[in-house]
């Protein structure tokens, strides 16, 4: 679709309205979308325009120490000589450097000029021009914008002027305009992951134009949705909370529509139901009930608005949850936070297991409060809407979920205050929110009502196995949180969960803790008042390994310790009868722990 970016952009938000028809441009929507494999794939809506050309360049770069890893064509005879402006909008939410050079392709002598980012860092104009530290939005944004005017060169950041270059080109010749990303030091990390969205201009805007295009990016980004042209799930269905008689359903668009829902257990048969939008129009949610035990059902959401645009999620599926007695299959992880490409990677290899229920331990996001609610549109949703659509969620929140305002409204799951439990076969799952002392300031009391019911549901419960979940450890050997292990000691874990929650996962006989928190994996021994008691402990379990900046572990193993591994990682729990086997894969599908639960 050949139309200016900053028209596409600026018409949903009623910006400059005559920059539209005076500012020619080819633009790229580059919006990672993740699906899972073969057949799973739901039917995606076509995003944007569509890329004029779009080809691989193969020969290898190096960009300040880095090199390149993808690369892109993005116009094959780019005049050099002629003013121009090119914009990226980038989401850099790594703690590795990584880097983008849009540039004229490189002959043996070079590029005659580019406009490079990483780390932070910025530069516009001929080969060698400085790189200028740019400010970002909201941490991990960046907008980037290079204006060519005659002998000048001028970067732009957030819409300000960063800095200015005079310099003139030797007549250089008509060349490939190329696109290249340096991601060495991002494993499974790829061109869409980190910029995502690129404009050329034939002419060199003005300072108002820039600042409107970066106003533009950035409302849509406040917004929460991912393009401002086609109608699309900013959350895709979103499955919760699944029970033998009903299962929780929730989605949201990009803009206010009409919602219908239909399933069955075949696509021949299935109730539909019209379902009214929530205050905002966006968000939609239903119980799908009247389900039998332990069977597959399918389902469809559709939308559609009042100027006739329609969306489809596609025929899904799920299965309802099993009666006592029943084996079951369980994905378990933690910590999806910053990293969609991992978190693809992750839900793809827990979707070739095929789980019927996930459990994540909380930090969904890295920093997911009401402000930043990109970190779920633009990163929890795009990384794993896939496996959402077909594999149920039960989720703690982490003190990632900031306030929790955003987790609340994505999130259909019982508990008013955060905890509850929830029965599934022959577990009862008995979810927590560990984050104690922000709880306790915004409602006084909270901690002392959360400990009484986990004593009483524990209890009351009949379930042959008790599992709690909740996001902050009680046990790790993490190397720097609570003390630095290579030069003091450290207390190996939150005290305050410890005094809180140990005694009663004690008392009432607990079989499994899960946590994250702790980048990484580890299993402790059995535990009992402090030491290890293989006949009657409670086994502890950290696994925030979905996506999260990777963590390490004290020089010094302690005593309570039985296996860790510094790796992205999920955990499956296989159960049938009075036995469950746990078993732990990582990012490269390796089996790197196995231990079993008995009665």
């Amino acid at each position: 679709m050949n139309r200016t970016l900053v028209a596409a952009l600026l018409a949903s938000v009623c910006l400059i309205p005559a920059l539209a028809q005076t500012a020619q441009a080819q633009s790229w929507d580059f919006t990672p979308h993740y699906d899972l494999p073969r057949k799973a794939g739901p039917a995606r809506e076509k995003m944007t325009a569509t890329v004029a050309t779009l080809l691989s360049a193969p020969t290898p770069l190096r960009f300040n120490g880095m090199t390149s890893t993808d690369s892109r064509t993005l116009q094959v005879g780019f005049d050099s000589s002629r003013d121009f402006t090119i914009e990226l909008w980038m989401l850099d939410h790594v703690n590795r450097p990584v880097g983008a050079v849009v540039s004229p392709a490189a002959t043996s002598g070079g590029a005659p000029w580019l406009l490079g980012y990483t780390d932070g860092q910025a530069a516009f104009g001929p080969a060698g021009t400085a790189m200028s530290k740019i400010p970002d939005y909201k941490d991990e944004w960046r907008h980037v914008v290079g204006v060519r005017q005659g002998d000048v060169w001028r970067l732009y950041s957030n819409g300000a002027l960063i800095a200015t270059t005079t310099a003139r080109l030797n007549r250089p010749a008509a060349a490939p305009l190329d696109l290249t990303t340096f991601l060495e030091a991002e494993p499974y990390m790829t061109l869409p992951d980190l910029v995502r969205g690129a404009a050329l201009y034939d002419r060199a805007l003005s300072p108002a134009e820039v600042q409107a295009a970066f106003t533009a990016r950035t409302t849509l980004v406040d917004e929460g949705r991912l393009n401002a042209e086609t109608l699309h799930f900013t959350q895709p269905p979103y499955l919760n909370a699944p029970t033998t008689q009903d299962i929780q359903l929730s989605w949201e668009t990009d803009r206010t529509a009409r919602f219908t829902v239909a399933w069955g257990e075949n696509e021949a048969q299935m109730r539909s139901i019209e379902v009214p939008a929530a205050e905002d129009g966006r968000l939609g949610g239903a119980t799908l009930d009247g389900l039998r035990a332990d069977t597959p059902y399918f389902y469809r959401v559709t939308a559609s608005t009042d100027d006739g645009k329609t969306l489809d999620s596609g025929l899904l599926s799920f299965r309802s949850a099993p009666l006592p007695g029943a084996p079951f299959v369980i994905a378990v992880s933690a910590d999806t936070e910053a990293r969609p490409f991992v978190n693809s990677r992750m839900s793809q290899l827990i979707w070739e297991e095929r789980p019927n229920l996930l459990l994540l331990a909380g930090d969904l996001t890295d920093e997911g409060s009401i402000d930043r609610r990109y970190q779920w549109t633009h990163e929890y949703f795009v990384g794993m809407g896939g496996l959402f659509g077909r594999v149920p969620v039960i989720a703690a929140p982490g003190n990632g979920e900031g306030e929790q305002h955003w987790f609340r409204h994505y999130h259909r799951q019982p508990g008013e205050e955060g905890y509850f439990s929830h029965r599934y076969g022959d577990v009862e799952f008995f979810i927590l929110d560990s984050n104690l002392e922000d709880r306790e300031r915004r409602s006084p009391g909270f901690r002392a009502r959360q400990a009484a019911w986990l004593d009483q549901a524990l209890a009351r419960s009949t379930a042959r196995w008790k599992i709690a979940m909740h996001h902050h450890d009680l046990f790790t050997s993490d190397d720097d949180d609570y003390g630095d292990s290579w030069r003091d000691r450290s207390t190996n874990g939150d005290q305050t969960m410890r005094r809180e929650f140990s005694s009663i996962y004690e008392r009432h006989g607990v079989d499994l803790v899960i946590y994250g928190h702790l980048h990484a994996y580890e299993r402790t021994w059995p535990m009992r008042q402090g030491a290890v008691d293989l006949q009657h402990g409670v086994t502890y379990l950290q696994v925030g390994g979905m996506g999260g900046n990777p963590e390490d572990f004290a020089p010094n193993k302690p005593a309570f310790s039985a296996k860790t591994a510094r790796t992205h990682h999920y955990v499956m729990l296989r159960g049938a009868g009075d036995r469950i086997d746990v078993e732990m894969t990582d990012i490269e599908g390796r089996t790197r722990d196995r231990f079993a639960l008995t009665k």
